[in-house]
């Protein structure tokens, strides 16, 4: 337990303070983007898991039922309420909880879940129980919409192997087969779990088109989009 009391006191402290003040200042887009890719959420529950400043609930419009954004940082969530009170949003609540209690606490109850930039956040026992969890919130039918980056990028294998740095919150990168075999491994049905590439948010989406080149193209291809239904 001190172990994991040590490691959790480790990780809070990556994502707080300064790491909170650089993540406002990120472009919504790269969230906003990434909504069409979500079937319409009109009159859903959704769940937004890792929330960090609640960017999803500024560009998924105003029809969804309820949305509850879950963060374990303080400062991320004092971030997301003071942004959503300053736009006026409504139906939403954040929670600074952990995401395993929290779903303990919401069986069969949301339609959509979302993880968007989290999953290479943590390491494959913690992802496993934290998917665990998130699919026993689900309705039957329900979806989990996850954003991670791809390990098989070839800026991702430069930062494996050393060449390039790689963000110290960043801890466990996966590749379209690695992040599929988690979700099984966390009770997902591998029927159900649809795995695409799409491309980076930044100036280097440019390169996504040689991801279609035979051979090498999956070293294109910058970000993981996995669709799995509960």
């Amino acid at each position: 337990m001190d172990a994991d009391r040590a490691a959790h006191d480790r990780s809070l402290a990556l994502h707080s303070g300064d790491y909170v003040e650089r993540y406002n200042a990120k472009p919504i887009d790269r969230v906003r983007n990434l909504v069409p890719r979500m079937q319409p959420i009109d009159n859903m529950r959704v769940a937004d898991f890792a929330c960090g400043n609640g960017m999803l609930l500024h560009v998924i419009g105003d029809d969804f039922a309820s949305y509850d954004g879950v963060d374990f940082s303080p400062d991320f969530v004092a971030a997301a309420n003071a942004w959503a009170e300053r736009a006026g949003r409504r139906r939403y609540r954040f929670h600074c909880a952990d995401i395993r209690d929290f779903c303990a606490r919401h069986p069969e109850y949301f339609d959509v879940a979302a993880t968007l930039d989290f999953s290479e956040h943590i390491d494959d026992d913690s992802a496993i129980a934290i998917y665990r969890s998130i699919r026993g919130s689900l309705r039957p039918g329900g979806r989990l919409y996850l954003h991670t980056p791809n390990l098989d990028f070839f800026m991702e294998r430069a930062k494996q192997l050393g060449i390039v740095p790689q963000f110290p919150e960043h801890i466990a990168v996966r590749d379209g087969r690695s992040t599929a075999d988690l979700l099984v491994a966390a009770g997902f049905d591998p029927a159900g779990i649809v795995v695409e590439t799409i491309p980076h948010y930044n100036i280097l989406k440019l390169l996504h088109p040689l991801s279609k080149l035979p051979g090498i193209g999956k070293y294109f291809a910058a970000r993981l989009w996995v669709v799995s239904t509960a």
